[in-house]
C-alpha cells in the first residue's frame, strides 16, 4: 500500500511538470481603487503588445488617429509629420515645412492637419495631402496684451476655433476664432497656495498678499477634444484635478479625479473612456464621468524605475492614443520609439458593462458586472457600477448592499433614504396605533391602581431596587446638567455623588466613545472598524482626561485653588454627562439618518462637547472658588500643561523606541558575528 502511494505521488508530480506553464506578458502590474481608497493589484488590463524603433523618430511629442484609422505623429526632433499604419506597422506619408523648428503637438479633422510650433511660435495648416494653407502667429488683439504666444498642444471644434495650450501661459487655453482672431482665454486652473502662503492670506490684506505672494496658476500640459467638441485637459504637479472635462464655459465636470501628478497627456475615445498618460509610464483609466477605473504602468512614487529596455516600460512618455480596437499607442519622448499594448478580456468586459449602463440596459449591465466579479469578487468598479444599475432599477435593497462593498457612502444614502421612505409609509399606520395603545394602557393602569392599589403592590420593589445610593448617586449627573452651580456645590461639600458613582460615568463615557468609534452606521462610519486602533483611543482617553484634572490640580494649588483632587474628578467625571448621551444618542441617530440630516449628527456633537466644557468651566468655579476669570485662566492653564506633558511623553515612547532598535540592531550583529 505504501509503494502504491509512493507510486501515485510520482505519477502525479511528472503529469503536472509536464502542463504548460503559462507566464504572464504583463511587465507592470495593473491597479485599481478597494473601498477605503487605496490601490490594489488587480487581473492584467493591457498587455505589451508592439514596439517599433525603426521608424527614426527622434524625441516625439504628439499624436492622434483620425477617421481611417491612420495614426499622425508629431516627430519633434526631426520637424516634421508622420503618417502612419498601426496594423501593417508602416510609415505612409512624411509632412515637412521649411518654417517647422519644434512641431510638438498637431491636431487632425476630416480636411485639415493642425501644427502647433512652439519654437516658431506659429500654428500651421494644412490639407490632408500636406499642402500648407495658412499660418497663425501671435493674436494682434489689445485683450490679449503681453501674453507669450508658444503652441505646443492644440484641438479644433467643429466650427474650426482653435483652442491652444501654450507654454508660459498661465491665463488658460488661448481660443482662437477660425481666421485666427483672439476670442479669450477658454479656462485656467485655479491657484494652488501652499500653506505658508495659507497662513499669510489669512494674517495678511488682500493687498499686502497679492504683494507679497507671487501666485501663478498652474499650466496645463496637454488638451484634447471629443467628437462632441467637448474639451479635455491634462495638468501636471497635482492629482484630485490632474484630469479634468470641461463645460462650454470652460468649468471643470468632474469634482475630484484620482490622478498622477505627473500627468503628461490625455485621450478620449468613441465610448467617452478617458486615457490619461504620465511622465512615468503609467496609464490611467476613468469613465466619463471622471471615475476611476484602473492604471496600469510605473506610478510615480511607487519606488520603482523605468527601464526602457523592459517591453511595456518609458523613460519618458509623452503621448497616447487609442485605437478603435482599444490598441493603446505611446510615444517615448526620450528613447523615441512608438509601443502599443493591447486590451484584455478583463478590460474589454468592463468597458462592455460601462456601454450597456449608458445605454441604459440596466438589467444587462449587471450581468456584465458581474462576469467582472467571476474575475475579481473584490472588484470595487463592479460592485459600485451594480449598485448604480439596481439604484436606476429601483431595487434600493441591492443597491445599498453594493454600494456598502464598495464604500460609496453618498449613494448608499440616497438608496437608504428610499428604503427607509418605504419603511416609513408601511410603519407609520402601526406606530401610531402603539402610541394610542399605549397611552390607553396607561390611563387604565393608573385607574386601575387608583381603585385597587394592586399596581403598586408590583412596581414597589423596583422602585425599592432603584432607590439603592450607588444608583442615585449615578443618576445624580442629571441634576449635575440641570442645576450645576447648586450640584457641584453639593459634590464639594460631600453631600451628593461619590467616588464610585464619578468613576462608574467616567468608565461609561470611555464605552460608549468607543461605540461611538466603532459601531455607527455605514454612512458615518469615519474609520472602518478594521482600521481602528482601539488601544489608542482608550490610552488616548486616559491621557488627555487624566493629564488634563493633575494639571488643574497643580495649577489650582499654586494659585489658591480650595478643591482637592478627589473634589476634581468628580467634578469632572459628572460633567461628562453631557458628552456621554451625546455619544450614545448619535451612534443610534447614525443608524437611521443620511447624509442629508447630518446636521443632526453634527449638532448633537457640537451640544454635548460645548455643554462639558461649560460644566468643566462652572464646575472649576465652583469647586475652587474662582470668579469667571481666573476660572477660564485655569482652564488654559491645565491645558497648556497637558499639552506639555503630552509632548513630553511622545519624545520619552520616541526616544525609548528608537534606543531599543539602536540596541536590538546591535544584538543581532553580534549574534551574526558569532555565529559566523
Amino acid at each position: 500500500m505504501k509503494k502504491l502511494t509512493i507510486l501515485s505521488l510520482i505519477i502525479f508530480v511528472t503529469m503536472t511538470m509536464m502542463l504548460p506553464i503559462h507566464a504572464s506578458e504583463a511587465t507592470t502590474y495593473t491597479v485599481t481603487l478597494d473601498a477605503k481608497g487605496q490601490y490594489i493589484r488587480t487581473q492584467d488590463a493591457y498587455l505589451p503588445e508592439m514596439v517599433n524603433i525603426d521608424m527614426g523618430l527622434s524625441k516625439p511629442e504628439d499624436m492622434m488617429f483620425d477617421d481611417q484609422g491612420t495614426l499622425w505623429i508629431a516627430d519633434t526632433g526631426n520637424k516634421r509629420i508622420l503618417t502612419y499604419d498601426t496594423n501593417t506597422n508602416t510609415v505612409l506619408t512624411e509632412i515637412v515645412y521649411p518654417d517647422f523648428v519644434t512641431p510638438r503637438g498637431l491636431y487632425v479633422s476630416n480636411q485639415y492637419l493642425y501644427v502647433a510650433d512652439s519654437s516658431a511660435k506659429a500654428v500651421f495648416k494644412f490639407d490632408l495631402f500636406g499642402n500648407h494653407l495658412e499660418t497663425y502667429t501671435r493674436p494682434t488683439s489689445p485683450s490679449f496684451a503681453d501674453t507669450a504666444f508658444a503652441p505646443s498642444k492644440m484641438v479644433v471644434d467643429n466650427r474650426g476655433n482653435m483652442y491652444i495650450y501654450g507654454e508660459g501661459v498661465s491665463n488658460g487655453i488661448i481660443q482662437l476664432s477660425n481666421q485666427g482672431e483672439f476670442l479669450g482665454f477658454f479656462t485656467t486652473n485655479k491657484v494652488q497656495l501652499s500653506i505658508t502662503q495659507q497662513f499669510y492670506k489669512l494674517i495678511l490684506s488682500q493687498d499686502q498678499f497679492d504683494r507679497l505672494a507671487l501666485r501663478s496658476p498652474q499650466t496645463f500640459s496637454s488638451i484634447f477634444i471629443d467628437q462632441n467638441s467637448m474639451i479635455y485637459t491634462s495638468t501636471m504637479n497635482t492629482t484630485t484635478t490632474a484630469v479634468k472635462k470641461h463645460n462650454m464655459q470652460g468649468g471643470n465636470m468632474f469634482s475630484n479625479t484620482v490622478g498622477s501628478e505627473d500627468t503628461r497627456d490625455i485621450y478620449v475615445d468613441d465610448q467617452g473612456i478617458i486615457y490619461a498618460g504620465t511622465q512615468t509610464g503609467a496609464i490611467y483609466i476613468y469613465d466619463a464621468y471622471g471615475e476611476f477605473i484602473l492604471s496600469f504602468g510605473i506610478r510615480k512614487g511607487t519606488g520603482s524605475k523605468p527601464d526602457e529596455d523592459i517591453k511595456g516600460l518609458f523613460t519618458s512618455l509623452s503621448a497616447i492614443a487609442v485605437r478603435e480596437d482599444g490598441f493603446i499607442f505611446a510615444l517615448d519622448e526620450s528613447k523615441s520609439f512608438l509601443q502599443s499594448f493591447r486590451p484584455t478580456d478583463y478590460s474589454e468586459q468592463i468597458y462592455q458593462a460601462i456601454a450597456l449602463y449608458e445605454q441604459r440596459e440596466y438589467q444587462q449591465a449587471i450581468e456584465a458586472w458581474q462576469a467582472v466579479l467571476n474575475l475579481n469578487q473584490m472588484s470595487t468598479l463592479a460592485h459600485n457600477s451594480i449598485a448604480k444599475s439596481y439604484l436606476q432599477l429601483e431595487q434600493y435593497d441591492e443597491a445599498m448592499l453594493h454600494f456598502e462593498l464598495a464604500g460609496n457612502k453618498t449613494l448608499y444614502s440616497q438608496a437608504y433614504w428610499e428604503v427607509r421612505n418605504v419603511q416609513i409609509q408601511r410603519l407609520l399606520g402601526v406606530f401610531i396605533i402603539v402610541l394610542i395603545a399605549l397611552y390607553a394602557t396607561q390611563k387604565s393602569l393608573v385607574f386601575v391602581n387608583h381603585k385597587t392599589g394592586i399596581i403598586t403592590k408590583y412596581t414597589t420593589p423596583i422602585k425599592t431596587f432603584f432607590d439603592r445610593k450607588w444608583l442615585k448617586d449615578i443618576a445624580y449627573f442629571w441634576r449635575v446638567i440641570k442645576k450645576p452651580l447648586d450640584s457641584f456645590y453639593e459634590i464639594k461639600m460631600g453631600h451628593k455623588g461619590s467616588m464610585l458613582a464619578a468613576t462608574i460615568l467616567y468608565l461609561a463615557t470611555l464605552v460608549l466613545l468607543i461605540i461611538y468609534s466603532s459601531s455607527q452606521g455605514f454612512i458615518f462610519q469615519a474609520v472602518a472598524i478594521e482600521d481602528l486602533d482601539l488601544t489608542a483611543i482608550i490610552l488616548g482617553y486616559f491621557l488627555l482626561t487624566g493629564l488634563f484634572m493633575v494639571s488643574n490640580y497643580l495649577d489650582t494649588s499654586l494659585h489658591d485653588g480650595i478643591g482637592n483632587f478627589k473634589q476634581i474628578y468628580m467634578m469632572f467625571a459628572y460633567s461628562l454627562g453631557p458628552i456621554m448621551i451625546a455619544f450614545g444618542l448619535t451612534t443610534i441617530l447614525s443608524h437611521y439618518l443620511t447624509l442629508n440630516e447630518a446636521f443632526f449628527i453634527t449638532t448633537t456633537m457640537n451640544i454635548g462637547v460645548v455643554y462639558s466644557v461649560i460644566l468643566v468651566f462652572l464646575g472649576i468655579i465652583e469647586i475652587h472658588q474662582y470668579r469667571g476669570k481666573k476660572a477660564f485662566k485655569s482652564i488654559l492653564m491645565s491645558l497648556l500643561f497637558t499639552i506639555i506633558m503630552i509632548v513630553v511623553v511622545i519624545i520619552i515612547i520616541t526616544m525609548w523606541r528608537q534606543l531599543y532598535i539602536f540596541i536590538d540592531g546591535i544584538w543581532k550583529e553580534l549574534i551574526r558575528h558569532v555565529s559566523n
